[in-house]
Parts: structure tokens; sequence; C-alpha cells
């Protein structure tokens, strides 16, 4: 069950995105608490909702997360936007998003979080800097307020293998799995030439995210694989052991 626990904070300085002169506009920029879904890639999506008496047409913004607990955050791409985002110090993203054709924002911006390999529980996530803008470049006022969004009942979309870690290892490895529906589940463990060295899982087992970790220790460097079969989803990963 995961919880990330969102405290989004405005800051509109002076300053502004293109260089214009701050207006007497209003905004609210919220998130949506009932709109949570998790995604193909095993992350959280929330939007970002922006309700101006002006229309947006630049946004900037610093998010600030624990990297232990917050694997990434991505802003999702809209056509016609460049939407673009770095790592500006450990734990601070800057995404800035505008059009080069002058369009207006959307809306709604959904944003992607994809929690650090076995973390479960809260994280806290602060929006602070943010900076809107009009069409002319100059910066609207914008109101903020603290939210709380559940991701506690959230099940995959679909069974499948994700990312073993580490990956190169030595030697222990943590294969990490979703389950869209209950049932029977195996996950064995192959050498390159195709022979069975460990059987991991052979069980029933409920929907929801699991992860198992297989020490090999007594075995030889070099290359294997992970197979899951699970119902009719059949699903190898390469797995490589450098001792």
């Amino acid at each position: 069950m995961k919880n990330i626990k969102l405290i989004t904070i405005l800051a509109l300085s002076s300053a502004v995105l293109f260089g214009g002169k701050a207006t007497a506009g209003k905004a609210k920029v919220n998130f949506k608490e009932t709109v949570v879904a998790r995604s193909e890639s095993s992350g959280s999506i929330a939007d970002l909702t922006i309700d101006s008496d002006k229309a947006i047409h630049g946004l900037q913004f610093d998010i600030s997360y624990n990297p232990s607990e917050i694997k990434s955050i991505q802003p999702e791409a809209i056509s016609g936007f460049e939407v673009k985002y770095n790592e500006i110090s450990e734990g601070v993203l800057r995404g800035l998003i505008f059009s080069m054709q002058g369009h207006a924002l959307p809306e709604n911006l959904k944003f992607e979080f994809l929690n650090a390999d076995g973390f479960e529980g809260t994280s806290t996530i602060e929006f602070k800097d943010i900076i809107l803008a009009d069409s002319k470049g100059n910066g609207v006022q914008a109101e903020v307020q603290t939210y709380d969004i559940s991701f506690s009942n959230v099940l995959p979309i679909k069974t499948e293998l994700t990312d073993a870690y580490p990956n190169p290892f030595n030697p222990s490895s943590t294969i990490n799995y979703g389950l869209k529906n209950d049932g029977q589940v195996e996950i064995m463990v192959y050498d390159a030439t195709g022979r069975l060295v460990e059987e991991l899982i052979n069980g029933h087992q409920d929907a929801g995210y699991h992860s198992i970790t297989w020490n090999a220790s007594n075995q030889a460097s070099g290359m294997y694989f992970a197979k899951m079969v699970a119902g009719d989803v059949v699903q190898t990963q390469k797995l490589v052991l450098l001792k």
C-alpha cells in the first residue's frame, strides 16, 4: 500500500517566466485528490489543476522529494507543448512547460510518481517556486493549499515482471512483479543453457505488487533468466551475476 503526501507551496516572485511583469491575474493550483491511477510503469498518477481567470501559457516549478522513497517524478507529455525537466540537485526537480505556438495550457496536468524499489508508505512531495505566465509572459499570482492524496487501494493494471535490482548483482537480486488478478504464480531461474537452477515461487498469490530475492551465492558468474508464469502471462527477465 502506498500513500504519497503532496504538499504544494507557491511562491510567485517579481521574476516571471519569459521576462514579463507580474499582473493582477489570479489562479489556484491544486492537486485533485480523487484522480489517482496506477500506470503501466508501476507509478502513481495525480492531476495538477490550474483554475485561473487568465489563460495560462507557461508553468515553471521546483519539486523537492526524498530520493530514497521516490525514484522519479515525471510530468506527462502534452501534445503541442515543450515539457522540460531536470534534476538541479539530489532530490530537487525543476520543470518548465510551455508552447512555442502560444497555446494555453490545459487545466489538468498529469504527474507520475515512481516509488523507489521496496518503498511503501508515505512520502512528502513539496512543490515550490511555482511561476505561472500568461500569453505575454507576465506572471499570474496564484493560491495553493496542502493536500493528502491516497494511493492505498491501487492495484496493477496488468501482470508483469518489472526491473530486478540490483542487476548486475552479487550475490543477491530482488525480482519485482505485479499481479493484476489473484492466481497461481511460478517464478523460476534458468542459466544460459536453459537448465533450471532454482524455483523461487510456485503457488497461489493475491493481486498486488510483490517481490522475491534470489541469493545466487552458490552459482557461478554469468547470465541467468528469471521466468514468470502467471495465468496466460509468461515473461522472462535477464539477470547478470558478477562475482
